[in-house]
């Protein structure tokens, strides 16, 4: 069984959906499986990975890459009257791993969808990219034979908001152990200063603003810690810049925008704590990433986040900045605390691996090539 599989993502992001198709298809070849892939990049962008940071050197994966504007492939494939199965030498399932509409002929597809975020119209996302990504959402919902969620609470997503029946989604969890493929045998020597360390995209979703709050007054407390704030700007980020720019704490606060793997390891491994107080996540990499390298977590308790972390961090209501607060003095002054879900926390990250990510697509590839029971149709009612 041949799979093609959109590598886009994976040739020029090195954040979430980039890490997905780079982790998964690494997984894939690690079980043997290369000889049947056919990746498919469609970028004007250099590749910011070599075949070996990407995981395909020496493997028998190919790599078919086309080297045009990504908007051009639907036009390009219209006008040859070709799906992009054909483009990847054929295959038997085609797996769509982003938000991008492009014709398949014969091959059974499968799709990723990682959140619904884009259709709850709750502020997160320019309006404009949110109503698009729904679209066609919706549409690859309504082609693919298999539909892969990370999380069983994005598959209930799925099915309210995009129409899926539940019998075509299989619950694929991501996996961790990348943030440890770095990491020194020895560990790292501790950090000049004691912080405490924020991973991802500056958005309203990703509740920095609060988080600050919480930070601000761990400062007035007297607590000798820094934050360290990992990510790129995203829309909206401005007001977290204006409530930076005005913060009391602000010189104890470091945002970097753009940082390295081994780096990013480094600064997980000495982190005294992970704040992560997100306001909504289908899966939510960082706290997992966090764990693989011993770092405590402080996490939100709403949408996938307790599904994902379990026991292994203190969990909060993520609207209410005392509770961030409290949560990051608890584990910044019990040491017993902290140890415990250190503890916990290598358990749990040691459950979530690509490997076993990429096997479970392999059984859902399987099952999008067998033949099923119609479906009967969804009726919703109130």
């Amino acid at each position: 069984m041949r799979v093609g599989i959109d590598y886009r993502a994976g040739l020029v992001n090195r954040e979430g959906i980039g890490r997905y198709a780079r982790e998964l298809v690494r997984g894939l070849c690690g079980l043997g499986f290369d000889a049947n892939l056919g990746l498919f990049g469609y970028t004007l962008a250099a590749p910011r990975f070599s075949r070996a940071e990407l995981g395909i050197a020496r493997t028998r994966a190919e790599l078919v890459r086309m080297r045009l504007p990504a908007r051009w492939t639907p036009w390009l494939l219209q006008r040859l009257h070709k799906g992009v199965d054909d483009l990847v030498g054929g295959c038997a399932v085609y797996h769509h791993t982003q938000p991008n509409l492009l014709a398949v002929r014969e091959a059974a597809e499968v799709v990723t969808i990682f959140d619904c975020i884009y259709a709850l119209d709750a502020g997160y996302m320019d309006p404009v990219d949110a109503a698009r990504m729904t679209t066609v959402a919706r549409e690859q919902v309504a082609r693919a034979r298999r539909i892969l969620v990370p999380t069983e609470f994005v598959g209930a997503e799925v099915v309210m908001t995009l129409g899926a029946h539940p019998g075509r989604i299989s619950v694929v969890p991501l996996g961790c152990d990348h943030a440890v493929r770095t990491l020194p045998p020895e560990g790292f020597e501790e950090p000049a200063e004691p912080y405490v360390l924020t991973v991802s995209r500056v958005d309203p979703r990703k509740n920095h603003a609060r988080t600050l709050e919480a930070f601000e007054r761990l400062v007035g407390e007297g607590f000798p810690h820094r934050w360290i704030v990992v990510g790129p700007p995203g829309w909206g980020s401005e007001a977290f810049e204006r409530a930076l720019a005005d913060s009391p704490a602000r010189e104890r606060i470091d945002w970097r925008r753009t940082v390295g793997d081994s780096e990013l390891t480094r600064l997980y491994a000495g982190a005294d704590a992970f704040l992560f107080p997100s306001l909504h996540e289908g899966f939510g990499l960082p706290p997992l990433e966090a764990m693989a390298c011993g770092t405590p977590v402080v996490t939100s308790c709403v949408t996938s986040l307790p599904e994902v972390c379990g026991d292994a961090a203190l969990l909060v209501e993520p609207t209410d900045a005392g509770q961030i607060f409290e949560a990051a003095r608890r584990l910044l002054s019990e040491p017993d605390l902290a140890a415990d879900l250190v503890r916990r926390g290598r358990v749990r990250a040691r459950t979530l691996t690509w490997r076993e990510c990429a096997r479970r697509s392999l059984q859902a590839y399987r099952a999008a090539v067998e033949p099923g029971p119609d479906e009967p149709e969804l009726r919703r009612s109130l």
